[in-house]
């Protein structure tokens, strides 16, 4: 089994909600984890606890991260096949939204598209990931499973 780099998550371009979550899950918990460490190896006072709160609250962290881990690799690896084996089609952009809400890093208010197309007669939509950069094409390429045309992805760079 071969390893893509698209299966995991881009620290500076996060792909979704979910994928912010857990990365700061995951950074929460790791802060968490140093400090139960050196409050054993600096024995480092504290006013009310002991320091293995510290490595309970950090694995409670790593498992909530988990799943959102699990998801977002799953996702991951469908939007690379589908890039790699997906059945492109022409979609129009029928909607673009500014997530003014979100942002992460010194990356701002990430930009969706919500796309339009059309395969064996059937019209469907689809909606990109997170877009760091203001999206500024009206049309889009769409790949789409054959099997299951509901299930397609944006192809970010055709919105550009």
């Amino acid at each position: 089994m071969h390893f893509h780099t698209h299966y995991v998550m881009n620290l500076h371009r996060p792909a979704s909600r979910l994928e912010i979550v857990n990365i700061v899950l995951d950074a929460l918990a790791l802060f968490f984890l140093v400090f139960f460490g050196l409050g054993y190896a600096a024995a480092i006072p504290m006013k009310s606890g002991e320091p293995w709160m510290l490595g309970v609250t950090a694995l409670l962290l790593f498992f909530a991260a988990f799943p959102c881990t699990v998801i977002s690799q799953l996702q991951g690896r469908r939007r690379e096949w589908l890039r790699c084996g997906g059945f492109p089609v022409q979609g129009r952009v029928v909607q673009v939204t500014h997530h003014r809400f979100v942002s992460y890093g010194n990356q701002r208010h990430p930009w969706t598209v919500l796309c339009e197309y059309s395969y064996e007669g059937q019209t469907y939509t689809a909606r990109s990931t997170y877009l760091w950069d203001k999206p500024t094409g009206q049309t889009a390429r769409v790949f789409l499973d054959q099997q299951r045309p509901a299930q397609a992805w944006v192809d970010p760079k055709s919105l550009m």
